[in-house]
C-alpha cells in the first residue's frame, strides 16, 4: 500500500533548542534578564515547532533541507517584529552580537592589552611634497605597537585590524601622548613602517611624513567589554577543562 509517509515529529529538536538556551543563559551579559530571555526562547522554540509541522502538512516528505539559510524577508520580518519590542537589554545584546561577529581572535587580543593598558600609540606614513608641507598622499594607516604586545599571528595585518576596530567604534583616535615617547620609537623601528617610508621616499619620490596620534577604548569599547568579558572568560574556561 502506497501514499504519503507521516512527517516525523520534531518536537525533541525545538526543545533541544530550548535547553541550549538553557545552557547557555548564564553567560549572557545582562544575568538580570536570562528568565524572560528563556521564556522568550521557549515561546520562539514553539513557534518554529508548530511553523514546520504545517509546512509539512501541505508538501510530500522528503529529505530535509539541511541548514536552510532564511530569506532575506523572513530577516526583515523577524528585526521588523523585534524592534516593536521596549527592550533596551535585548537591544544591547543585538548589538553587541553584531559586533563581535565581525572581530577576529587577533583584534580580541588587541582590544585585551588596550583595556589593561589604557592607551597605545598609533601612526600614520605619509608623504608631502614640500619638507614641512601637509601630507597629500598617506601608504600606511593605523600602525599600531597593540598588535606586537598582543602577540597576533598576523603582525602585517595590524593596521587592517585597527582601522576596522575603529570603524566599529571600539577604538577612538587621540592625539599624540608624549608620555609614548618610547612607545612611539619602537613603533617606528618596525619592519612595515619602515618599508613605508622608504616607499614615500625612493619610489613615490616625497618627503616622508611620520604622523604622530593614539589610541584608546571608545566609550562603546568600554561599555561592550567590561558586560562581556567576565562572562566570556568563565565560558571559555568552561570550554578549555571539556577538552
Amino acid at each position: 500500500m502506497t501514499g504519503r509517509r507521516m512527517p516525523k515529529k520534531r518536537g525533541p529538536r525545538a526543545f533541544d533548542r530550548l535547553l541550549d538556551a538553557m545552557r547557555d543563559a548564564e553567560g549572557w551579559p545582562v544575568a538580570g534578564t536570562a528568565v524572560r530571555r528563556l521564556a522568550d526562547a521557549e515561546t520562539w522554540a514553539l513557534i518554529e515547532l508548530k511553523q514546520r509541522l504545517d509546512e509539512l502538512e501541505g508538501r510530500p516528505v522528503g529529505p530535509e533541507e539541511p541548514g536552510r539559510a532564511p530569506a532575506p524577508a523572513e530577516m526583515l520580518a523577524d528585526l521588523i517584529e523585534r524592534s516593536y519590542r521596549v527592550d533596551p537589554d535585548a537591544a544591547r545584546d543585538d548589538l553587541y552580537r553584531q559586533t563581535l561577529s565581525q572581530l577576529v581572535p587577533d583584534q580580541v587580543s588587541m582590544l585585551a592589552v588596550l583595556a589593561e593598558r589604557g592607551i597605545a600609540p598609533l601612526c600614520h606614513v605619509g608623504g608631502s611634497r614640500l619638507p614641512a608641507g601637509p601630507v597629500g598622499v598617506t601608504v600606511l594607516s593605523n600602525a599600531s605597537s597593540l598588535g606586537r604586545d598582543a602577540g597576533v599571528l598576523l603582525r602585517d595585518c595590524v593596521p587592517q585590524y585597527m582601522t576596522q576596530l575603529i570603524q566599529l567604534g571600539l577604538m577612538r583616535i587621540e592625539p599624540e601622548d608624549e608620555a609614548l615617547d618610547a612607545e612611539y620609537e619602537l613603533l617606528l623601528a618596525d619592519t612595515q613602517l619602515r618599508e613605508a617610508y622608504d616607499h614615500v621616499r625612493q619610489t613615490l619620490r616625497l618627503y616622508p611624513r611620520i604622523v604622530r596620534a593614539s589610541v584608546t577604548l571608545s566609550d562603546y569599547g568600554r561599555t561592550l567589554w567590561r558586560d562581556c568579558h567576565g562572562p566570556a572568560e568563565t565560558l571559555a574556561a568552561r570550554q578549555r577543562s571539556r577538552r
